[in-house]
């Protein structure tokens, strides 16, 4: 089991180029532990190790852009994925990959992080 001083290590290296002042580095941390909890639930239903991979990937995708295009002032999980349509497609398709194949990937994570956060009663 990993201690809670490593799992905020880990996030925060995840999250180190998501946020440019004390408020901001705020709102990075709470959507990188939520992120964090949603890849452990996919750990927890034994998704194999290329495909926890690819969402891994695509979530630090969607911390980037939800943190550098969002403008929010309070991280909310209803209101970030308050819909299965994947935010900030064309961001992706500009900056990393305009292939269907990533773009699919990427919609496919966003899909199931709405679902995730709707299972846990978070969307009204």
């Amino acid at each position: 089991m990993t201690d809670k001083s490593e799992i905020d290590r880990e996030i925060e290296l995840f999250i180190s180029d998501w946020f440019w002042d004390a408020k901001s580095h705020q709102y990075a941390r709470e959507l990188g532990k939520f992120l964090f909890q949603f890849l452990d639930s996919l750990e927890q239903h034994g998704l194999s190790e290329k495909t926890i991979r690819k969402h891994t990937d695509n979530c630090w995708l969607i911390g980037t852009f939800e943190c550098k295009y969002g403008y929010r002032a309070k991280f909310s999980p209803g209101v970030v994925f308050d819909s299965p349509e994947a935010d900030y497609e064309s961001e992706f398709a500009r900056k990393v990959s305009d292939s269907n194949y990533a773009i699919n990937s990427y919609r496919s994570t966003w899909r199931k992080l709405y679902k995730y956060t709707k299972d846990l009663g978070l969307i009204e």
